[in-house]
């Protein structure tokens, strides 16, 4: 009994993280919050670890997920945040007013306007979490966000 009990913990434990065995970042364009300059994801540098944070604005669970990033901003510095959206481009104009995530040099907001991250992760919904390591090979990918603890670790391990 004790055993079923403790596979069932670790099961829950891993809930919505999968992996794909080192997949490089996905190549496609994404408009930037300006609207007008594109950001090719294949234009990405290598040397600090990549996460794409795929979320709507209007996403309680998404707005918690932002806001647990930029409390922990000090531990994550060295993490290039992508936050990617299909919702309108206003809605992520009034997104980045509210969490004013201009002001931090390692966050990007992305208007993906053609669907493409959807797309190429297979019907991802946010908030959706995808983590590359300093060589652009995905290392994990989590659905619902990640807490704060375990995506430091997650980001330090790599």
């Amino acid at each position: 009994m004790k055993a079923l009990i403790i596979i069932a913990m670790l099961g829950l434990s891993t809930w919505g993280c999968s992996t794909r065995g080192g997949e490089t970042l996905p190549s496609f364009d994404l408009l930037l919050s300006d609207s007008t300059t594109t950001l090719h994801t294949a234009d990405i540098r290598e040397g600090n670890p990549i996460a794409l944070l795929f979320f709507s604005p209007d996403c309680e669970h998404c707005q918690h997920e932002t806001e647990t990033i930029i409390h922990h901003m000090d531990s994550l510095k060295g993490v290039r945040f992508f936050f990617i959206t299909n919702d309108p481009l206003d809605r992520l104009k009034m997104f980045d007013h509210v969490y004013k995530l201009n002001k931090y040099s390692n966050i990007t907001l992305a208007w993906d306007n053609q669907f493409l991250f959807p797309r190429h992760f297979k019907g991802a919904y946010p908030p959706y979490l995808v983590i590359y390591d300093r060589d652009r090979r995905m290392r994990g990918a989590f659905e619902g966000g990640l807490e704060a603890n375990k995506m430091i670790q997650f980001v330090n391990s790599l």
